[in-house]
């Protein structure tokens, strides 16, 4: 019995998830940084929904890709039965990986300064080496004041850009394929683009979870992926310029804030009565 593939069927649910994500990031109310306490809300909620839907649609397609195989790669799965139930796992990852990464994109475009926050900027290379010989203990490597994003994440952020972009064009295009009688060589080109931008993906996600999971240094920044916020105490250390930055928004927009770092415990316990107040 011949198996039904979804992208044949349901392709324009997968054209759609683009303008989906778009218009939730134009419904999403955003909050900026903003520090309570001993704590700093570093990502808010549709900043972690956006990376969860996209990391995990990556993840999904990534798995879902190796058992289907890669031009250049035997594929893993044996029969015509389970090629199509891992094709039909292939759309359904898609579709959440370009809601994530459209979702993003969206948030991107209505704030602006959340997208500037995540590119390189013109001493990243130098503030990237400085940092992680810092790290090292090496004698002539002075700590960076950081941003909200370590220099090297705004250079990684560059191939994780490639990569997803790259994905996402010949994904579609690999799409209406299934659709319309394309050229044969216009085909094999896509899909070499493609598995190549899964590559990409594939070694900036192992980069990724060792310089943002592994290494105790990223440790610190990790429960804000789940609860949105951190310590502040890590921040100020880790993310002096950051720091800076919402320290300074806070007090011009009145938001409630704890007290200055070093700041006598007793300050802080009088600020809570008067808010509970």
């Amino acid at each position: 019995m011949q198996q039904t593939l979804w992208f044949n069927i349901y392709w324009p649910i997968l054209f759609a998830m683009p303008f989906i994500g778009l218009l939730v990031a134009g419904l999403s109310k955003r909050s900026d940084p903003v520090i309570r306490g001993d704590r700093v809300l570093r990502h808010d909620g549709p900043a972690r929904v956006a990376h969860w839907s996209h990391a995990l649609g990556v993840v999904a397609l990534i798995i879902s890709g190796f058992f289907i195989g890669l031009r250049f790669a035997a594929s893993h799965v044996t029969t015509s039965a389970n090629t199509a139930h891992w094709m039909n796992a292939h759309f359904v990852f898609a579709c959440l990986f370009l809601f994530g990464t459209f979702y993003w994109l969206g948030n991107s475009i209505i704030s602006p300064g959340r997208w500037r926050e995540h590119l390189p900027q013109k001493n990243a290379i130098r503030s990237t080496l400085n940092h992680y010989g810092a790290l090292l203990k090496f004698k002539k490597a002075q700590a960076p004041a950081e941003e909200k994003y370590f220099a090297s994440e705004r250079l990684a952020f560059l191939v994780a850009l490639g990569g997803a972009g790259l994905m996402v064009v010949t994904g579609l295009i690999k799409v209406l394929a299934h659709l319309a009688d394309l050229p044969g060589t216009l085909v094999l080109g896509i899909t070499i683009a493609h598995d190549i931008g899964a590559i990409i993906l594939v070694v900036f996600l192992v980069a990724h979870l060792f310089f943002g999971v592994v290494i105790p240094n990223a440790w610190p920044a990790l429960p804000a992926m789940f609860t949105g916020y951190m310590k502040r105490a890590a921040a100020e250390k880790e993310y002096v310029a950051w720091m800076k930055t919402v320290r300074a928004e806070n007090e011009s927009s009145g938001s409630v804030a704890g007290p200055e770092p070093g700041s006598e415990p007793g300050l802080e316990a009088a600020s809570d009565g008067k808010e509970q107040a």
